[in-house]
């Protein structure tokens, strides 16, 4: 009888094991092991549940043309810019077998530190990794112009572009085709080593973890076949102070997500 009550416990002892060896894996991002970095910064507000329609910090902002964007840019950031701008994909690796991952070794994602500062902590983590450092997000928030209405999403390139000079950001609009947009995404993980920045509208019924009407992230990870991507989102822990701030979505998910906000995407 004694016997018999072990096996069960057994079991069960197996099973959380397995669901932490299974919850820890989850949060690995690097191919070579390295785990994902989650931050937030001192002084960070307590987070509740947002169960409705949300702002992140987004503004509807035009893009740019072609020549306006190159004309911000220093020559060695130029030839860069023209080279993702003629970028279609024909040097992108082909692996014609089982889809593998690709990340941003060592990316860190911050907590938004304000409700409406999506585009402020996407653009430090972006700095953070580009660079190895990064200001506070009050400061960058400051140099966006940032109100407590947000920030013009295109004020990230312009930002980005000028306080480093290791990745030329453009801005593709919203109209951009789902294979262009697949292709820029993974040329920016797999050639520039950069992290892409999305402006999105999320809904539970798209798929996603909220709704929110206007939001920003980052790109962290590419999948081979360009079918999924790793979302390195700095809201989601308004949502659930214990979720992960980085998840993979479909290429079809985001793109939906992009079009519907309509401010595109920079890389």
């Amino acid at each position: 009888m004694r016997n018999k009550k072990i096996v069960p416990i057994i079991l069960c002892l197996g099973m959380l094991f397995f669901t932490s060896i299974t919850a820890m894996s989850a949060e690995m991002i690097g191919s070579n092991g390295d785990y994902a970095i989650v931050e937030s910064e001192e002084g960070s507000v307590s987070h509740g549940s947002v169960t409705n329609t949300v702002n992140t910090g987004d503004i509807l902002s035009p893009v740019e043309s072609v020549e306006e964007q190159l004309a911000e840019l220093s020559a060695e950031q130029r030839a860069m810019a023209i080279e993702k701008f003629n970028d279609e994909g024909s040097e992108i690796e082909v692996v014609p077998y089982a889809a593998t991952w690709e990340y941003l070794d060592g990316f860190a994602i911050y907590k938004q530190s304000e409700s409406y500062y999506c585009v402020v902590a996407s653009c430090k983590a972006a700095m953070q990794y580009l660079t190895g450092a990064s200001d506070s997000q009050d400061n960058i928030a400051k140099d966006l112009g940032t109100t407590t209405s947000g920030t013009s999403f295109g004020n990230a390139r312009t930002y980005l572009n000028s306080h480093q000079s290791r990745n030329a950001y453009i801005s593709r609009d919203a109209s951009t085709s789902q294979s262009t947009m697949e292709i820029n995404f993974y040329s920016a993980i797999h050639t520039y080593d950069a992290p892409p920045l999305i402006s999105v509208k999320l809904s539970t019924i798209g798929g996603w973890a909220y709704n929110a009407s206007a939001h920003t992230m980052c790109i962290a990870g590419a999948r081979s076949d360009k079918a999924y991507f790793y979302i390195a989102d700095p809201y989601i822990k308004w949502v659930d102070e214990d979720t992960s701030m980085f998840y993979s979505k479909s290429s079809s998910e985001i793109y939906t997500a992009i079009s519907d906000r309509g401010n595109g995407y920079i890389f």
